[in-house]
């Protein structure tokens, strides 16, 4: 307007009439450079409203109390629809059409709590550009690109790069940032993909191998992928390891190929032929699938490949999936048999002994790969985005199934699950107090009571009678009375598991429990303060241990239904 008003002669806007529109004829041109035009717009026009998609998700994501409304985005779709707009678009003589996310972003960002927010946006545009042509062409052009550069700079995130320099990406991110600004989008996507697969391969080739002795044990690490290309300097390294001595392998990488494990499994046969001791440890030793059932042993005989509790070796109050010759299926001690060397228990005065072990081998196997990411937190604080609550039960291991890490739980374990109403003289305050220091000092996004299926606690419950000796478990499992109660009644539609009904009475009072402790949780203050303003949701979680199947708590036809959790893709 300013412009406009003082005359200042400066480029504006330049719409083109609708008078001097023609339609798409047939391109013309060598058949492999038009393959080669069309196939590059799609991949990048593909990639782009994908990424945009995704990008979009993880803000409803962030936002407390939308995700439960939006769901998120269908892929397949968004090309579906992308390749529609493609073709009508290009049929009308238009450029080719691509997903951002910037508008849908603004939208998010100023609140919009569905997709129909999208459809208006782009009718506003569409009204604007039929109706709005002559206020269009009085805007110039600085104003335009200052306000492009805006949109940009806003665009730039600096925890994104720090992320991509706490990877190693940063060659990636520069040749394609600069690629983009000089050389034009295309050809600046393309330079980055090509050093990318450069640095994968560099990374996948690059593997370090080194040998030494400490106190009489040889120890040979290898740092990276094991693949054929390093298996001279594998082979070199392992035969610095003396006749009849004791050798440690520490395999350090996310892969070991077949020609590697061959090589490995060689030596480890041919050292421990001639009397020495081989160990190998890391995170995987060997290919996946292996068509051959020979293993690698590791410490003293069992097969780490075999094995798939291998976190929990040292321990034996558990059953391993091992490969076992008949022999020693017929021998409950055996390592491989239904118990361990401590009994059916696996007890017998070793639970000191297996503790130790059990750190050591967090030591060697685990420290090293989490001591970056656990001095990172020590440094930055926790800032947990969940608190747990669940059952003190041995058998539910939380951070297994969640697939969490070090500062993703908050967690509280009592025996029970259970949440003692404000206001009660429990005697123990514990539990009120983890949960106002998560909500108000940590402000974690959300909180989930997770029962369990066998749950000692409930057992208990059902099994008590009146009167009797006031123990400590007694006093505690009183505030589970309110889920008794709310079981017995029968103006209440049970709590049940889709699919099936609960196969007990204990199994039913566990997935009461969890609905009824979550109603406990409301009445803390600083719980339902959050509620109100929006800053918190409350999940139920059910977890069958005998199936190893999670349940997560949903509304249904106006009861409350425990849904089954479907297992993840492996390619996501």
């Amino acid at each position: 307007a300013a412009a406009s008003l003082s005359g200042i002669g400066v480029p504006k806007v330049d719409l083109p009439s609708w008078s001097s529109h023609a339609l798409a004829g047939l391109p013309e041109g060598p058949a492999l450079g038009l393959t080669a035009a069309v196939l590059t717009t799609t991949l990048v026009c593909s990639v782009q409203s994908l990424l945009g998609a995704v990008a979009v998700d993880k803000l409803v994501a962030a936002r407390p109390g939308l995700t439960a409304r939006v769901k998120r985005a269908d892929l397949d779709r968004e090309l579906l629809g992308q390749g529609a707009a493609n073709i009508v678009s290009g049929s009308l003589g238009g450029l080719p059409v691509a997903g951002v996310a910037v508008r849908s972003s603004a939208n998010v960002n100023t609140g919009a709590v569905s997709r129909n927010s999208t459809m208006l946006h782009g009718v506003l545009v569409v009204i604007a550009a039929l109706l709005m042509v002559p206020l269009l062409e009085l805007i110039p052009l600085a104003s335009l690109a200052a306000l492009v550069m805006a949109v940009g700079i806003q665009m730039v995130s600096l925890h994104h790069i720090r992320t991509v320099t706490r990877h190693r990406e940063v060659l990636v991110y520069a040749v394609t940032t600069l690629g983009v600004v000089f050389l034009g989008v295309l050809v600046g996507v393309t330079l980055g993909i090509a050093v990318a697969v450069a640095v994968a391969m560099h990374r996948l080739a690059r593997t370090r191998i080194t040998h030494e002795e400490k106190e009489g044990v040889h120890h040979v690490h290898v740092r990276g992928q094991l693949t054929f290309l390093a298996v001279p300097r594998l082979s070199r390294a392992l035969h610095l390891v003396p006749q009849g001595a004791h050798a440690v392998v520490e395999l350090d990488g996310s892969f070991v190929d077949h020609a590697a494990y061959e090589s490995l499994q060689d030596w480890q046969t041919t050292h421990t032929a001639q009397g020495g001791s081989a160990e190998v440890t890391g995170r995987r030793t060997g290919p996946r699938p292996l068509t051959e059932p020979a293993p690698l042993h590791e410490g003293h005989g069992e097969s780490s490949v075999g094995c798939r509790c291998r976190p929990w070796t040292p321990w034996r109050n558990h059953r391993c999936e091992r490969p076992q010759s008949a022999p020693d299926a017929d021998h409950p001690g055996a390592p491989g048999g239904p118990t361990g060397p401590g009994g059916p228990h696996g007890s017998g005065g070793r639970s000191g002994h297996q503790l130790a072990r059990g750190i050591s081998a967090f030591q060697r196997n685990t420290a090293p790969l989490v001591r970056s990411e656990l001095a990172r937190l020590a440094r930055e604080g926790q800032r947990p985005s969940q608190l747990f609550l669940t059952c003190a039960d041995s058998r539910l291991v939380t951070s297994m199934i969640t697939s969490s890490g070090p500062g993703d739980l908050f967690v509280v374990r009592n025996v029970g699950n259970l949440v003692p109403l404000p206001g009660e003289e429990s005697g123990d305050d514990s539990v009120a107090a983890a949960i106002e220091y998560a909500v108000d000092v940590l402000q974690v996004r959300s909180i989930t009571v997770c029962g369990h299926s066998g749950c000692g606690a409930m057992q208990a419950l059902l099994d008590a009678e009146p009167g009797g000796a006031r123990t400590p478990l007694k006093r505690w499992l009183r505030h589970g009375l309110p889920s008794l109660e709310r079981m017995a009644d029968e103006g209440r539609p049970w709590a049940r598991l889709a699919g099936r009904v609960p196969a007990d009475a204990v199994e039913q009072l566990c997935l009461t429990n969890v609905v009824q402790q979550l109603e406990h949780l409301r009445a803390h203050e600083s719980v339902s303060r959050a509620l109100r303003d929006d800053a918190l949701e409350l999940h139920g979680m059910y977890f069958h241990v005998g199936e190893a199947q999670a349940y997560l708590l949903t509304e249904a036809d106006g009861g409350k239904v425990f849904d089954h959790v479907e297992a993840a893709d492996r390619s996501a």
